[in-house]
């Protein structure tokens, strides 16, 4: 699977429940990728290098539709780390309410294991 089409999958299935986490993971898909073979182009831009990047969002869901969302984002996550050398850090933070969900993300693009 293409860094496009893995994109794509990805948007389709976390745009409606996680947009902003849809639109982190297709920065560093598309925009970032995999890195480059070639020498000399800047920090971040080797295949070898380690790059990441942070990400916030509030998500507000139904009552007893949390457990669904965070389902959904973490089979998009076992996607992603399956066709990429991208992983995703996932921290909840404890909701006033809950039916509010305070997540940050962490994108990793690292070749060695975390």
């Amino acid at each position: 699977m293409t860094p496009y089409e893995l994109a794509k999958l990805i948007h389709m299935e976390l745009s409606p429940v996680a947009p902003r986490l849809s639109a982190a993971i297709n920065r560093a898909l598309v925009d970032i990728g995999e890195g480059s073979v070639l020498v000399g182009l800047g920090p971040g831009t080797n295949e070898n290098d380690d790059v990441s990047f942070q990400e916030s969002e509030s998500i507000n869901a139904r009552a007893g539709e949390t457990d669904g969302v965070l389902a959904k984002i973490h089979e998009m996550m076992w996607k992603l780390e399956e066709h990429s050398s991208w992983k995703v850090i996932i921290d909840k933070k404890p909701g006033y309410r809950s039916n509010r969900l305070e997540l940050l993300y962490t994108l990793i693009r690292t070749k060695g294991d975390l």
